[in-house]
């Protein structure tokens, strides 16, 4: 039992990089803390299902490793609790190699010869969590063996965005500790992070603990300079290729002895030893201060202000003031009231984005944020239409930081464009520290060329970003520079058509396992919008727009196959299989005019095509659009369903980038899935907002189309939404939805029912749709249904809800699925509309669920020999080939005809 906190020992730390190296100062302080103090301060629902999650296992791998970050700091932490830890798996495209728990600053870049292609990649610093503890010639660290680990649980508290990992250790020669690791990066002072360690030791004795900072975690980086004096350690470094200098240093100060280890290879150590005493409790706490030259005049002087501030607040304050911040971002809240799952993901979701981004920074979000290097840690046009959306929503002062890196790297995408022969301003397909083409990543396929349908997803996201805060000197002065560039590449890259149209060649969409297509329609219509919002731009700037842009963008050729009633992916295209949502994107986000028959047509065709084992984002869309649609049915939760089951990895709500171990199975680049892949994420919370509630944003309104699923009974709840100066919530239940306005001026809001004017005082109720209940003579559309087992992605439920472009598949050769009609019916039609090929199959009925007949049915037409009373009907499938999976697209049940 802990009796008394009897020693503290404060450890400040100093990160700094510079363009050159100085000197540094270190001071440290030491604080008292209440033993008995609550996780986060001040915050009663920290613990609570939903705020918090746990794992208990001690060898988890890879995708079970939680990670903090407050938007410019990120670190990775392993299930011991702290330290670098290098774990085998290799991650994808474009760096193939293993991954590991490591430590990042937002927007920190260099290179590793011979590692993807010479270009940049995100930059690790020395990993500056491990804080280990020696007794006799044993030590805990990120290393040791599992069997000397009891009690273990690892738990991330996102209400202030902590990680405490629990555990007794026993050393080798039998003497047990209590350790507790808490770590957080600072959400208030974005330069500090802190590890603070609380031991109880089982035994009397000495023991040692070592402050590491550990080069073991660095990457992309050689050491330049280390030494230890009068209780300082220090290491310096440079990033290779970029040339960005800094240093590591710190300062342990306990009145103990120190044994400060020689700077060798971007690692130095010093150590105390403590005199303890069995049952007491001991804490440790260690301060980290980071800045690099792209946010200080001088970094070496601010890092080391940052690691003074930390260390002179203390623990205590320094917790209690980033828990302040995380609950204040956290009044931006998804709640799924009942449904534990969708909670978890919902928050994790959020949790990904919120420690992604900071409104200090301009450096954007790469599609893994600040927990690893995948994807070398650049910014793709994940950014601009996958995450940005979903924080504009939630957290506008969070998104402007996508923006804002678009226009820090202006000047290089201009530079960009002239080199290509273009006017205005070309992005590249993957764009690091400053936006230059040539450390594009992409170019076999040349992506970094032919993916230009990014220019388009920029613009869109700068207009959004007025079109979200309604801020005139914001567009002016960021968004309008962007947009005007990007309108005037595009038209200078149309190619002006005998008929009056125009096109766009040798392109590459969304689906990149199509390359070097003419006319593909979601960058021809994302080019229309980025000419006509510029337009629009212009005029409420009053500035000259060029007449081209709206003439182009009403002429720009968008290939429709009229048999089919849908929109072509691009000229010629001939229905092959594709890689991610392409054309499914003109419904939403682009929002471009069709009929709901072209729109439900367009996502069917489409969605079966779609790879299942491509990227995590695409059903995010797919859910959005057929929410939209509003066809009947409840083909919008299977699509929620599969936007997130497939990829979520427990315990923690993160998602990887595939369901499977290879993002794409055409791609021949794809390696390992991206994790955490914060572009899943971003998708989606989309499918709340802009899905389920059906927001849609203009320059003078807010707009929604709620409906609801029948799996969410409880209702949703989402808190926190922005627009234009005004904070609201929608409260989703399945009758009504209401909107209540809490902060701000009245806005007007508009519904299918027509417009009211929203104000604190006056909430908008109107009617939640629900497609489930749209009548039907499938009395098995929308029922209870259960599987033996289900392949990622075609779960039971599609197999009734009403889409035959969804279907259920066992995770084996053959399976069984049962459908609860609610009640005994008389049935006298039973259709399975089966994918090819068809598998062998025995329909069987129950009245109980405990009493099964088998029955014949019609293998053409699905009638029954005459009609049956029954309220359970089951599938028993298998398939002929027997490494295959059989499939069923959808069951219809019917009542005998009169």
């Amino acid at each position: 039992m802990r009796s008394r906190t009897e020693v503290l020992i404060g450890i400040a730390f100093v990160v700094a990089v510079a363009l050159v190296a100085g000197g540094v100062v270190f001071a440290v302080r030491h604080a008292s803390r209440d033993a008995a103090a609550p996780v986060c301060p001040d915050d009663d629902a920290a613990s609570a299902p939903g705020w918090s999650a746990s794992n208990t296992d001690v060898d988890a791998a890879f995708e079970q490793h939680p990670f903090v970050g407050n938007g410019y700091l990120g670190l990775r932490v392993p299930p011991r609790g702290m330290g670098y830890a290098l774990t085998g798996e290799m991650s994808g495209w474009p760096l193939y190699t293993p991954r590991y728990d490591g430590a990042f600053v937002a927007g920190l870049y260099g290179h590793t010869p011979g590692l993807a292609d010479d270009r940049e990649v995100a930059a690790a610093i020395p990993n500056w969590s491990a804080l280990s503890v020696g007794v006799g010639d044993d030590t805990y660290s990120a290393s040791t063996p599992a069997d000397r680990i009891t009690n273990f649980k690892q738990t991330q508290y996102l209400r202030c965005g902590l990680v405490r990992t629990e555990l007794t250790w026993t050393s080798r020669d039998g003497k047990a500790t209590d350790l507790v690791y808490d770590v957080v990066t600072d959400r208030v002072d974005q330069h500090v992070g802190a590890v603070h360690l609380t031991l109880v030791p089982h035994w009397s004795g000495e023991l040692t603990v070592t402050d590491l900072l550990d080069g073991a975690g660095a990457r992309r980086m050689t050491q330049t300079e280390g030494g230890a004096s009068d209780g300082d350690i220090q290491v310096g470094f440079r990033t290779e290729g970029t040339g960005v200098v800094g240093s590591v240093a710190s300062v342990l100060s306990t009145g103990n002895s120190q044994q400060p280890a020689p700077a060798r290879d971007l690692t130095i150590s010093q150590q105390n030893h403590l005199s303890v005493r069995d049952g007491r409790t001991y804490e440790v706490t260690k301060f980290v201060g980071v800045d690099t030259a792209l946010t200080a005049r001088d970094p070496v002087a601010a890092a080391h202000d940052a690691a003074q501030r930390a260390a002179s607040k203390g623990w205590p304050e320094l917790l209690a003031g980033t828990a302040a911040a995380w609950r204040a971002l956290w009044r931006g809240d998804i709640e799924a009231p009942g449904n534990a799952d969708l909670q978890t993901w919902a928050r994790g979701a959020l949790y990904s984005l919120y420690s992604s981004t900071n409104s200090q920074q301009d450096n954007s979000i790469s599609p893994v944020g600040l927990s690893s290097d995948n994807y070398a840690g650049a910014v793709f046009w994940d950014a601009d239409i996958w995450m940005f959306p979903g924080l504009l929503q939630m957290a506008p002062d969070l998104a402007k930081s996508v923006v804002e890196y678009r226009f820090k790297t202006l000047p290089a995408a201009q530079a960009n464009a002239q080199q290509l022969g273009y006017r205005g301003a070309f992005y590249p397909w993957t764009s690091e520290s400053r936006g230059a083409l040539a450390e594009c990543h992409s170019w076999d396929p040349p992506h970094c060329l032919t993916q230009i349908h990014l220019q388009g997803d920029i613009s869109l996201a700068a207009w959004q970003y007025f079109l979200a805060t309604g801020d005139t000197g914001y567009l002016r002065g960021r968004s309008w520079p962007i947009m005007r560039n990007l309108a005037q590449f595009w038209a200078s890259r149309v190619t002006p058509n005998p008929d009056g149209s125009y096109s766009i060649e040798n392109v590459a969409g969304p689906d990149e396992y199509s390359n070097g297509v003419k006319d593909g329609v979601y960058t021809n219509a994302v080019a229309a919008l980025a000419l006509r919002n510029a337009a629009r731009a212009a005029e409420i700037l009053g500035e000259p727009a060029p007449p081209e842009w709206t003439a182009i963008a009403d002429h720009l050729r968008m290939p429709f196959d009229p048999a089919r009633q849908i929109f072509a992916q691009y000229d010629g295209y001939a229905g092959t299989p594709i890689k991610q949502a392409d054309t499914v994107l003109l419904i939403y986000p682009l929002e471009w005019p069709m009929s709901q028959a072209v729109s439900s047509n367009t996502l069917s065709y489409y969605a079966e095509r779609t790879d299942p084992d491509g990227p995590a984002m695409t059903d995010s869309v797919h859910a959005i659009d057929a929410a939209a649609i509003d066809a009947p049915g409840c083909a919008t939760d299977t699509y929620l369903e599969r936007a997130v089951r497939p990829f979520e990895r427990a315990p923690f709500g993160q998602f990887a980038e595939a369901r499977g171990n290879k993002a794409g199975v055409k791609d021949a680049l794809a390696g390992a899935p991206a994790f955490t892949f914060v572009t899943a994420a971003g998708g989606f919370l989309q499918t709340f907002t802009n899905g389920l509630l059906g927001l849609r944003l203009r320059a003078d309104e807010v707009r929604i189309d709620p409906t609801l699923p029948p799996e969410l009974s409880s209702g949703l709840n989402i808190r926190g939404m922005h627009w234009q100066g005004r904070t609201f919530d929608a409260e989703l239940g399945l009758d009504n939805t209401t909107i209540t306005l809490k902060d701000g001026a009245a806005m007007q809001v508009r519904t299918p029912a027509g417009t009211q004017l929203v104000s604190r005082d006056h909430p908008l109720i109107v009617k939640t749709r629900r497609p489930d209940l749209a009548p039907t003579d499938n009395l098995a559309r929308c029922k209870s249904v259960s599987a033996s087992s289900a392949e990622p992605g075609r779960y039971a439920e599609a197999a009734v809800d009403g889409s035959i472009a969804t279907g259920w598949a066992p995770d084996a050769d053959r399976g069984t699925l049962t459908v609860d009609l609610g009640a005994e019916t008389s049935v006298g039609r039973i259709l399975p509309r089966w994918s090819d090929p068809a598998p062998a199959a025995t329909v069987s009925v129950s009245r109980d669920n405990q009493t099964w007949t088998t029955v014949a049915i019609d293998p053409a037409t699905g009638t029954t020999a005459s009609p049956i009373a029954a309220r359970y009907i089951r599938l028993d499938i298998a398939a002929a080939d027997p490494a295959a999976h059989p499939g069923l697209r959808e069951l219809e049940i019917s009542a005998p005809q009169k």
